[in-house]
């Protein structure tokens, strides 16, 4: 089961909840604002992401804090994510 969706940022800097009915055990998404993209994998620590800034494979980090954390229902994507009103998130779930 897949699902693709996007997120226009209502305020920068207040974490969005994406509900799906299911919890994923993959999610990518990527601000298309700011070129960051991010990917949560299950087993990972609630509100963290690697992050690759910039599409630059040289600043991969992960995000001990802001990235993306499972619901019961879904996941929201975090304030590092959802930094700055108006941002667009293009995001893909995979159970």
């Amino acid at each position: 089961m897949q699902e693709v969706g996007t997120n226009t940022v209502a305020a920068g800097g207040t974490a969005e909840t994406v509900v799906l009915g299911w919890v994923p055990k993959y999610i990518r998404a990527i601000n298309v604002n700011n070129l960051a993209s991010y990917e949560y994998f299950t087993g990972m620590t609630a509100d963290t992401s690697i992050d690759m800034a910039n599409h630059d494979t040289t600043q991969v980090s992960v995000n001990a804090a802001g990235g993306i954390t499972l619901t019961t229902t879904g996941f929201t994507l975090g304030t590092d994510i959802c930094d700055t009103t108006s941002d667009v998130v293009h995001w893909l779930a995979i159970r």
